[in-house]
């Protein structure tokens, strides 16, 4: 029996998806989240193997919420549900270690199909999502070389501090391993955004990611 847990701010979403898998004798829905900051503690609870996360919710996006699952032994496999309407964030999503992608609106056949390969330890693009995904990476690779004379202006501090936001840590735990006040840890990130151009979290991370600064 495969064993989910349901991950999206809107009730009538994770009402839909119960009504999908019920009757499916091999998937079991065994809780839900109606935020990204509630699956840590979930996971723990219901022990899960496939997590269907939204991407876009109101206090933690799918992003960070699969990256903070994926650092823990034996994490579920995550099936992130879109509309695709910010690439960066299914983007960065996929960098954390989800293992597929499907549209929220996909026939409910095409979202067991995908829970099931994801489950047995494969990937599943939606091939709605293909084209934009691989605009997202295109357009994220065009500003390397700009992008590493940008680097050069970060303080050894920033450095550091991007560095842990590279791997998924938050501000408390950033603030905790460099010895520093949280409220300092908001202000670098700050600079941070401002030298490196960067719009938000998700853009930082891919950041890191990319340039090797990561861990």
């Amino acid at each position: 029996m495969t064993r989910l847990l349901l991950v999206d701010d809107q009730q009538l979403t994770r009402s839909g998806l119960i009504r999908i898998f019920d009757g499916e004798p091999d998937l079991e829905v065994v809780g839900e989240c109606a935020d990204g900051d509630e699956v840590e503690r979930a996971a723990v609870r219901h022990r899960p193997d496939v997590v269907l996360m939204d991407v876009r919710m109101r206090r933690m996006d799918g992003a960070e919420a699969t990256r903070l699952l994926q650092r823990r032994p034996g994490a579920p496999a995550v099936l992130i549900l879109t509309m695709f309407d910010d690439p960066d964030v299914v983007a960065a999503a996929l960098t954390a270690g989800a293992a597929g992608f499907v549209l929220k609106d996909a026939p409910g056949e095409e979202i067991i199909q995908a829970t099931r390969a994801v489950a047995a330890g494969k990937g599943w693009l939606d091939p709605a999502v293909v084209p934009q995904i691989f605009d997202a990476y295109r357009s994220d690779l065009r500003p390397r070389q700009a992008e590493t004379a940008l680097v050069v202006e970060l303080s050894r501090r920033e450095r550091e501090v991007l560095s842990l936001i590279g791997v998924g840590a938050t501000n408390a735990e950033i603030a905790a391993r460099l010895n520093i006040a949280e409220g300092t840890v908001k202000t670098h990130i700050g600079h941070i955004f401002t030298k490196l151009e960067l719009r938000d979290r998700a853009a930082a991370v891919i950041f890191a990611l990319r340039h090797g600064l990561a861990g």
